[in-house]
């Protein structure tokens, strides 16, 4: 039987605007009995709301624009991080009554074309950077929840002047300095650097753990060796200097763990001639051979946070705190072992 609105209403003994405060989760309008009333007749009657009708009526679409920031045309799907921001974003997403549609992003043009598109309700924005932020922030009106994008500080010390801009950030200086202190702790002193491409005078989460790294150095009265900062593309010439360092600090589980299969490979690889911490803790650190050790900044609660963040100014009209500071968590497997 194909039940509307209006049916409900009449038989919960309500108005049509109790009913869609139900749908559209915003029940604290809404009496505790109305509601259970309600949604028992919902489920009676398995009701499913049209979703392309109500946008219509209500000029509202329940759709949240979810845009990664890349260097690449493609988003790497396969990258731990990236899916399990999403995951965390997914697990909410639906329970709010939202729909999410995922957009790499490049440059502004790509967030104008998306616009031009699709009626958003809000964005979810993953590691822009300051120059696109800027650009965003004058291009779109609705709410955005920015996670990992570190800005220069003139942003967060005049955050009231940037209304409906949300972040929610790992404190990745913080993550970065006890990682760097807990392999010094070890016995190493020679440690490398491994990350992707980055650039330590624009802000950014690997910036931002290269910045701890150098402070852990400094406090220990260590310094930091140019000739052990390495990218992706440095695998092989890390080999060749082996004998330079004792540990390395990687920036990210999964690059890590090409790091540790890389040796392995080449026949190099002993957890006593090498010691690697990295930051995420992705579902496979665990199962890797052997274990990573690392700071655990659970991706996927970062992303239920957003989400929910985002549905509560979308349909409880709140206005939360602007700026959400997370800490990570030190996490020791086997990848790190005393250094002699």
């Amino acid at each position: 039987m194909n039940v509307t609105i209006k049916q409900i209403a009449q038989e919960a003994g309500v108005s049509l605007t109790t009913v869609s405060n139900v749908i559209n989760h915003k029940a604290h309008r809404v009496s505790e009995e109305k509601r259970q009333i309600i949604e028992a007749i919902i489920k009676k009657y398995d009701y499913s709301p049209n979703m392309n009708a109500r946008a219509l009526v209500q000029s509202s679409s329940r759709l949240i624009g979810l845009l990664y920031f890349s260097d690449t045309p493609r988003l790497d799907f396969s990258d731990p991080f990236v899916t399990e921001i999403l995951e965390g974003i997914e697990r909410k997403t639906k329970e709010a009554g939202f729909f999410t549609l995922i957009h790499n992003v490049i440059s502004k043009h790509d967030i104008l074309a998306v616009q031009k598109n699709w009626k958003f309700e809000g964005f979810i924005a993953v590691g822009f950077s300051q120059e696109l932020f800027e650009e965003i922030n004058q291009a779109v009106q609705s709410p955005i929840v920015f996670i990992d994008t570190h800005l220069e500080a003139r942003v967060y010390d005049h955050i009231e002047d940037y209304p409906k801009r949300y972040f929610i950030n790992t404190d990745d200086f913080q993550a970065a300095y006890a990682a760097t202190s807990f392999l010094i702790e070890k016995g190493h002193q020679e440690i490398a650097f491994l990350s992707h491409v980055f650039d330590d005078s624009h802000p950014g989460v690997i910036q931002q753990r290269f910045l701890g790294y150098k402070k852990a150095l400094e406090i220990n009265q260590l310094s930091w060796q140019e000739h052990l900062i390495f990218n992706k593309s440095d695998f092989q010439e890390m080999l060749s200097k082996r004998k330079d360092y004792s540990a390395v600090l990687v920036s990210a589980d999964y690059l890590a763990m090409e790091f540790i299969y890389f040796l392995k490979q080449a026949g190099h690889y002993e957890v006593e001639d090498v010691s690697i911490i990295s930051f995420d803790d992705i579902k496979y650190a665990a199962l890797n051979d052997p274990p990573l050790t690392t700071i655990r900044l659970d991706q996927i609660s970062k992303g239920e946070q957003a989400m929910q963040l985002l549905a509560d100014i979308i349909d409880k009209e709140e206005d939360p705190q602007q700026i959400t500071q997370l800490y990570g968590s030190l996490i020791v497997r086997e990848t790190v072992v005393q250094h002699h």
